[in-house]
């Protein structure tokens, strides 16, 4: 008889994923749940943290569980009762008033960015102990090879969001005037990324003992022997830092087209995949070990400077010169305007108008990418890369189109969340190895399953608001 470990490897091993479309409307339950919300917030009366866990929490947790085959039907639950409080609170003449006014900030907080980034947090983790019980559909964890999955996605949008973070960082250093590089301080610049990369490289080197020491089960296809997630994100300020030479002198999404084309090219005209996919030279070296991790790093790095290129359209309150492709200075406020080319007037963009035409190119790429490869994110291949970009630029549309319906409706625990969120992420990682440990997931009921998984998340909830209260944001 197989032992335990080995039983819950096999559960999560082999797998094939289920369809694009099914993916799409799970996951957009977490835009339903947004609007639901702002219409409830709307009404007549403000109901609290509870009310802002269950829509903004428990919804998402059951369209991803008892929920999973019914998704249309909780779209419903979720929204009617909110539609129709929203109008009774109209007709009451009580309901909160929308505010229109702008911010003069260049990069001024966005609550759709807020809740779009604390969305993706939530139901990575979510999921990454969901998946280790029954209630949570086989077809939503990471496929072994070719396919498409929930978490498959889940990952790369995790990757984006932190590129489309870090992007703000880029555009203040525009704006500063604090771009020009030189040979100079080219080394300290790389010096900063791995500075920067310590604390997320030394939670992968403890992830990796404590795996070890503690037998907990282990899928190597996925990234490797000892490569993880937190090794992937530890690289990538590393990598920026020898980059960014190119990086000041090309656009970002054009060096990232390179960098996952290049790679695809190697995948389809060379030994590269076969090496990659082959078992049998798994302990042949440190590189056979791990060459998931390390050959997946490249589409991550990718998708990471696409979430990047958004961020000149997306977190600024106006337009800067030419933001559709790349990142610039903004005028000076008051400064005398000087009459735009056409060139430039196409490719200096709103956030809405640049988020319609990324929505759609990026869609189109992916389309056509998936016509000739099956996506795979164990290789993170380009169609992987287009299929994560475009997922993302759609989602993120919907939310900003439903915030701007709803303006100035904020949710205290996706505030709290956004501004702890990789702090966050590391604490579900651990309450997912202590929950594991304590009880043998594959015997749990449904039923049970659904309520731990909720006393779970709201646990991190808690942390999460308790944190905000305080004042306290741990950055990692």
């Amino acid at each position: 008889m197989s032992t335990l470990k080995q039983q819950k490897e096999d559960f999560v091993t082999g797998l094939l994923g289920g369809s694009v479309e099914e993916i799409y409307k799970i996951t957009s339950v977490s835009l339903t749940s947004f609007l639901g919300f702002k219409l409830m917030k709307s009404g007549p009366q403000d109901m609290g943290f509870w009310f802002d866990f269950v829509l903004n929490c428990g919804a998402l947790l059951a369209s991803i569980t008892i929920y999973s085959s019914l998704p249309g039907y909780l779209h419903m639950i979720v929204l009617i009762p909110c539609v129709l409080v929203y109008f009774w609170g109209r007709n009451l003449g009580k309901g909160t008033p929308a505010s229109t006014s702008k911010s003069t900030q260049l990069l001024p907080q966005k609550p759709f960015l807020t809740a779009y980034r604390s969305h993706m947090i939530l139901i990575t983790n979510m999921a990454i102990l969901a998946v280790d019980f029954k209630v949570f559909p086989r077809r939503f964890a990471k496929v072994e090879t070719w396919g498409t999955s929930l978490m498959d996605l889940g990952v790369g949008s995790f990757v984006f969001s932190m590129g489309l973070v870090h992007s703000r960082s880029v555009i203040k250093l525009h704006n500063q005037k604090r771009v020009r590089f030189s040979l100079a301080n080219y080394g300290s610049i790389i010096w900063k990324g791995i500075v920067k990369s310590l604390p997320l490289l030394a939670l992968g080197a403890i992830r990796l003992v404590s795996v070890k020491l503690l037998e907990y089960q282990e899928h190597v296809t996925e990234y490797g022997v000892h490569w993880n997630f937190f090794i992937t994100l530890g690289l990538l300020p590393i990598l920026l830092g020898v980059l960014d030479p190119i990086l000041n002198i090309m656009p970002r999404f054009l060096v990232a087209f390179a960098i996952s084309g290049v790679y695809e090219t190697l995948l389809n005209n060379t030994d590269l995949l076969k090496f990659i996919l082959r078992s049998d030279n798994r302990m042949d070296s440190f590189i056979t070990m791990n060459k998931e991790g390390i050959f997946s790093f490249i589409g991550y790095l990718s998708i990471f400077l696409f979430g990047q290129s958004f961020g000149s359209f997306v977190l600024t309150s106006r337009p800067t010169p030419y933001n559709l492709v790349m990142i610039s200075s903004a005028p000076v406020p008051g400064s005398k305007k000087t009459k735009k080319s056409w060139f430039a007037s196409m490719l200096t963009v709103s956030t809405t108008r640049g988020l319609v035409i990324a929505s759609i190119f990026y869609q189109v790429i992916f389309l056509y990418f998936f016509q000739l490869t099956s996506i795979s994110r164990r290789l993170a291949n380009m169609p992987y890369v287009m299929w994560t970009v475009s997922y993302n630029a759609a989602y993120l549309l919907g939310y900003h189109l439903i915030d701007a319906a709803l303006p100035n409706i904020n949710s205290a625990l996706l505030d709290s969340t956004n501004k702890n969120g990789l702090f966050l992420f590391l604490i579900g990682n651990l309450a997912t190895g202590f929950i594991n440990m304590m009880c043998n997931t594959l015997k749990v009921k449904d039923s049970i399953a659904f309520i731990i998984l909720l006393v779970y998340i709201l646990a991190t909830c808690v942390v999460a608001v308790v944190l905000d209260k305080k004042g306290v944001y741990i950055k990692i």
